[in-house]
């Protein structure tokens, strides 16, 4: 197998995750190419953008997505490339109900609800990731530090085992790490998070050494 592929769907903000996953994997590529994802060893879904715009980018290789989370195969979703992960959206809601994802994830992406008490929103800067009590990723040195985020849309109802870290904003305490399987996903952008972020991202390049 070759290195990583992040995928090339149409979502914006990508020099910042491949400069970042080059520090510690030379072999990145960002393409949209059947033959390089069926041939990579781990598969990056980044980005910001709407949600029905993604699931649009995504139809060419969502069956490739499909068979590679399949294989168990390492796959990483931030940002939007996380909220795409789950069941569906309202986002982009015509009228005609939520908005199907990948549903590799159980869990609905809603809006944060409180724009009449004041609360801005999107949700956008630094906030403090919260380990679950009842999670043991304690020796997961990132846990319980500030990274970065920009999103007006959330996961829930997600599976409770699968919470890495949690994050509270305004009282809305939402799911920010989720892992399944061979899935890891952040609703923050580690790739903007300064240490804690190269951290995570450290971490999850180191364990593919194991694929």
């Amino acid at each position: 197998m070759s290195g990583i592929v992040v995928l090339d769907y149409g979502m914006g903000n990508i020099h910042s995750i491949l400069k970042a996953l080059r520090l510690y994997e030379p072999n990145v590529e960002y393409t949209s190419d059947p033959q390089k994802i069926k041939a990579c060893k781990a598969l990056v879904l980044p980005g910001d953008g709407a949600f029905a715009a993604a699931m649009d980018g995504l139809k060419p290789s969502r069956d490739l997505i499909q068979e590679h989370v399949r294989n168990e195969r390492p796959l990483l979703g931030i940002c939007i490339g996380f909220q795409v992960l789950f069941e569906d959206s309202t986002e982009s809601d015509s009228g005609s109900g939520p908005i199907a994802g990948l549903g590799l994830l159980q869990g609905k992406i809603r809006k944060f609800s409180f724009e009449d008490k004041g609360v801005r929103v999107p949700h956008m800067g630094w906030n403090r990731l919260i380990a679950p009590q009842t999670a043991d990723n304690h020796s997961l040195e990132y846990l319980s530090s500030y990274m970065y985020f920009i999103h007006s849309y959330r996961a829930e109802r997600i599976a409770p085992a699968e919470a890495v870290a949690n994050c509270d904003y305004a009282g809305d305490v939402f799911p920010a790490i989720v892992r399944h399987k061979s899935i890891l996903a952040c609703q923050f952008h580690p790739e903007k998070s300064s240490d804690a972020g190269l951290a995570l991202l450290r971490d999850w390049v180191g364990g593919l050494s194991d694929v």
